[in-house]
């Protein structure tokens, strides 16, 4: 089902799913890269690296989602794009531990899931017959354990935009300012897109150097609102990113 920006895939906790075309630009980028290692031989195991980054980054907005519902804040979408996926919702937490509940739920969401994938493999190994199929399913489960890992401690990083970032605002404000609160995990987030730039060139990952100027555009605009905010302009935030 069409929708407005993308295509409609289902709905969880009231949320609607859609998927920006530009989440498009990262399966391309997935696919054309491992082709143009590998060649078309490599386009299976590309396809499925597609899927699983996708299941990993639905299950983390799920999270954040089913976290809200729980805490009756209404989610108006669920939507996945190019940089990974956010929760678009009705109305920001009143209370700053709901923020700290609702940040920590996808990444506690992809962590619950490499536990289990750690935990299942090795009966699915023992229970089905070792046939080609089943190495490839196992090693699909491998594969999305790894990102579900990767994705969950990346985002409890502590600086905005991730969600670890919104945790530590949310708690810093308990004991300072609001916007002394941005601010500070605004600066975190810079320190964190800097370091990460720095890593992608000298192993010349260009999707990462790619998300960590997205990471660095994303801090830096929360670090301006956090200086308007303190001069009196505090602009509403209602959205969480993965």
């Amino acid at each position: 089902m069409a929708e407005q920006g993308g295509l409609r895939i289902g709905s969880f906790a009231g949320a609607a799913i859609v998927i920006e075309p530009a989440f498009l630009l990262l399966a391309l980028y997935v696919v054309g890269s491992a082709v143009v290692r590998g060649g078309v031989a490599a386009l299976g195991s590309a396809l499925v690296i597609v899927a699983v980054i996708f299941a990993a980054v639905l299950i983390h907005e799920m999270g954040h989602a089913g976290m809200a519902a729980a805490l009756r804040i209404p989610s108006k979408r669920i939507v996945l794009t190019f940089f990974g996926g956010y929760v678009q919702f009705a109305r920001a937490p009143k209370q700053r531990w709901h923020e700290i509940a609702v940040s920590s739920a996808g990444p506690g969401a992809n962590l619950i899931s490499y536990a289990l994938v750690t935990a299942l493999t090795p009966l699915l190994a023992l229970a089905l017959s070792p046939t080609p199929f089943t190495f490839a399913v196992l090693n699909a489960l491998g594969m999305f354990g790894f990102i579900s890992l990767l994705l969950g401690l990346f985002n409890l990083l502590p600086g905005f935009p991730l969600d670890g970032g919104n945790m530590l605002r949310a708690a810093l404000s308990y004991v300072m300012p609001a916007s002394n609160a941005r601010a500070l995990s605004a600066v975190c987030g810079l320190a964190i897109a800097a370091g990460l730039f720095a890593f992608a060139i000298w192993q010349q990952f260009w999707w990462t150097m790619f998300i960590a100027a997205l990471l660095g555009l994303g801090a830096w605009a929360e670090l301006r609102a956090a200086r308007r905010a303190a001069q009196g302009a505090s602009p509403s935030d209602t959205t969480s990113n993965a």
